[in-house]
C-alpha cells in the first residue's frame, strides 16, 4: 500500500474541463499546463472515458511528449453509460487507443453509487478489472464515488480487492446531509482505503 501512496504524489491534474478554442480542446494550451505541472514535480493525471476529448488531449499533451516512467495516469470505466457488458468492456480498449498507452497506473470504476452501482455487478466489471490487473494492463484498481457513507461502506465491504477510492470532498460540503464529505472520508479511513480527492 505504501507504493500506491508514494506513486501518486500530492496533487493531481484533472483533465475533465479543458480549455477550448471553439468546439475543440485547445491542445497547445493543455501542453503548456502539462509542462508547468510536470516542472512543479507532480505526476498524477486523471481522465475518463466519458470526458469527451480528454484522453486524446492527454495523449497529445503528455503521452507523446514525456517518457512513460515520468508520470502516472488514472482513467475510468463507466458501466452505467453502456447498454451491455460488451459495450462496457470495450471502454477499456477505447481508452487505451485514445490515450496511446499500453497500461493504466490507476483504473477506476467510474461514479459508483445510487442507481449506477448495479451495472458494475450485472456486467461483471469487477471480475473484468481484476483480470486486467492480473495481466498487467492496470496497476491499481479503485473506484470513484458520489453517494452516501452507508453505500460506500457496502461497496468497500463487498469488494475488499479495491486498493483506493476517489471521493468528492469539498470543504463546503463537509457536513452536507447529501454529499456527506466528512462521513464518506471517515468511512474510507476506517476501512483502511487510500483516498484520492
Amino acid at each position: 500500500m505504501n507504493d500506491l501512496v508514494k506513486d501518486t504524489g500530492k496533487l493531481g491534474f484533472g483533465l475533465m474541463r479543458l480549455p477550448r478554442r471553439g468546439d475543440d480542446i485547445d491542445v497547445e494550451q493543455v501542453k503548456e499546463m502539462v509542462d508547468l505541472f510536470m516542472e512543479a514535480g507532480f505526476t498524477y493525471f486523471d481522465t475518463a472515458w466519458v470526458y469527451q476529448g480528454s484522453e486524446e488531449a492527454m495523449r497529445q499533451a503528455l503521452v507523446e511528449r514525456y517518457p512513460r516512467s515520468s508520470y502516472t495516469v488514472a482513467t475510468k470505466l463507466a458501466a452505467w453509460a453502456s447498454g451491455s457488458r460488451e459495450e462496457a468492456v470495450a471502454q477499456f480498449e477505447t481508452s487505451l487507443q485514445r490515450s496511446g498507452l499500453d497500461y493504466f497506473d490507476f483504473y477506476l470504476l467510474h461514479n459508483m453509487g445510487q442507481t449506477r452501482t448495479h451495472f458494475f455487478d450485472e456486467y461483471g466489471i469487477w471480475e473484468f478489472a481484476k483480470e486486467l490487473r492480473e495481466k498487467g494492463k492496470i496497476r491499481h484498481l479503485g473506484f470513484s464515488f458520489h453517494a452516501n457513507a452507508s453505500e460506500l461502506e457496502e461497496v468497500l465491504q463487498a469488494h475488499p480487492e479495491v486498493e483506493f477510492v476517489q471521493l468528492q470532498i469539498n470543504y463546503a460540503d463537509w457536513e452536507s446531509p447529501d454529499v456527506q464529505s466528512r462521513k464518506v472520508y471517515e468511512t474510507a479511513r476506517r476501512l483502511n482505503k487510500p483516498i484520492v480527492i
